[in-house]
């Protein structure tokens, strides 16, 4: 009941928005540029977001990090805002309400929301920026550092080993492919040569696209689009990537640096699907996700019952799939109280036999219901309806979608998901997860670890 209500209630939010909302429309320039539109008037605001195929996903062992550097370069000047007070100065001209950027594992990404009388000039200043950036060496050297201090914070926190130690476990061939920070060395050599490098490969029209959002005329946006972006040249766009192996045995992964003592974080990670190579898989394995973490349903009353060592109850067990073009990934995690004496290695593996027969159970008929599959079907529809409630949101969404599978995936997603039936569900647990190979991680206090052995016991089993 509580679900039909909360349902109706989200139904009113979307008729109420999409009453003000026209068709989005999408366009394809002759350089290869996308650009897609979306007209509301509720407030006089327009967010231009401009979305690139690249990030850590394009770089080679020689280029781990320097996207990232290119997209702090980007605000440094360009042409005609030739440094960054200018820059910033051109910003404060056009009441710019809030702007930034972003380098992901799989895109860049740039926006700005404006006042609606001045989205031309919004339009201008982007275009500028990504057509004509001045990548000057004093920049440079100074924003290298800005770049090093930032990453070498990050790489500081207690749980980067441990994700540097996954990351090159299960991707050992292209792991730089996922660590979109990088390397602290090639950032602190980086060169003009080699921003230009990106420059001219991945900051192409024909590997980006243009998104344009909020209170706007669809067709004279289209004419300032083409006035200051038509003459973008073209370059090679986005490579063909060689892609990850399958994981062809179990193994291990454990760091001693988490700082909560008497607590281990426990997670079993497979590959795939990836989305660039089995689209259909991904939609089957999001249904399963959200099946799998209802806090009623089978899998965490039954793995807690066999395991009631895990911190939390079921509260602390979840389970899901991250969608990628290149390296999706479907994991469970655990937290667990660690024993005071020795006995934590035999909790974890009591913890990985009981997630392999909850798993080999999952194949059958009756352990997700029809009212299950429903209900998951209706939560995955209200997320979507939520992510629609503002234009500038609904093109957020729209542009990390176009960047790691595409546009038509993410416009017809909860129609597929409708048709889905538990037959898909069960392809995709035969195809990922039923007798797989996957990686164990295990994060654990220093302090517990001299109690426990778990890093020296993993060490020994990966031998």
């Amino acid at each position: 009941m509580r679900i039909k209500k909360y349902t109706g209630l989200l139904l009113l939010i979307f008729l109420s928005y999409t009453s003000n909302l026209s068709a989005l429309e999408s366009h394809l320039l002759k350089n290869g540029l996308e650009v897609f539109l979306e007209e509301n008037h509720l407030v006089p605001l327009v967010n231009i977001r401009i979305t690139f195929r690249a990030g850590a996903i394009v770089e080679t062992p020689e280029l781990n990090g320097l996207c990232h550097l290119y997209e702090h370069l980007l605000f440094m000047g360009n042409s005609r805002y030739r440094n960054q007070g200018q820059f910033k100065a051109a910003l404060k001209r056009m009441g710019v309400g809030s702007w930034n950027g972003g380098t992901s594992t799989e895109f860049v990404t740039y926006y700005i929301t404006i006042p609606s009388d001045r989205v031309e000039d919004g339009l201008e200043f982007w275009a500028y920026a990504v057509k004509s950036p001045l990548l000057s060496e004093d920049e440079l050297v100074n924003e290298r550092k800005v770049v090093h201090n930032e990453i070498a914070g990050k790489q500081s926190e207690p749980d980067y080993s441990l994700k540097n130690a996954v990351r090159h476990a299960l991707y050992p061939d292209y792991w730089y492919r996922r660590d979109v920070g990088g390397d602290l060395e090639i950032i602190d050599t980086a060169t003009v040569a080699k921003l230009k490098f990106i420059k001219n490969n991945f900051y192409v029209p024909n590997n980006a696209a243009l998104f344009v959002s909020g209170d706007i005329d669809p067709d004279s946006v289209m004419q300032a689009v083409e006035k200051n972006y038509g003459d973008w040249e073209r370059g090679p766009g986005f490579p063909e990537l060689p892609p990850h192996k399958p994981l062809e045995k179990e193994i291990w992964v454990a760091v001693d640096t988490s700082p909560s003592k008497g607590l281990a974080s426990v997670r079993f990670i497979f590959r795939g699907p990836d989305a660039a190579a089995d689209t259909a898989s991904t939609y089957a394995a999001d249904l399963w996700g959200q099946m799998v973490n209802d806090p009623d349903g089978k899998f965490k009353n039954n793995m807690y019952r066999a395991v009631p060592e895990l911190h939390g109850g079921t509260r602390h067990i979840s389970a899901g799939y991250f969608t990628q073009r290149d390296a999706g990934s479907s994991s469970f995690a655990f937290t667990v109280t660690v024993p005071e004496e020795e006995g934590l290695w035999e909790i974890i593996t009591r913890l990985k036999k009981a997630l392999k027969k909850e798993i080999f159970l999952m194949k059958g008929k009756d352990y997700f219901t029809a009212e299950a599959v429903q209900s998951a079907k209706t939560e995955l529809e209200n997320h979507d309806i939520l992510s629609r409630e503002t234009a500038a949101g609904f093109m957020s969404n729209l542009s990390f979608w176009w960047a790691s599978t595409s546009t038509q995936y993410y416009l017809n997603y909860l129609e597929t998901v409708k048709k889905l039936t538990m037959d898909d569900v069960h392809a995709f647990l035969e195809k990922y997860l039923v007798d797989k190979p996957f990686l164990t991680s295990i994060w654990i206090n220093e302090d517990d670890e001299k109690i426990q052995g778990i890093v020296k016991r993993v060490k020994e089993k990966q031998q």
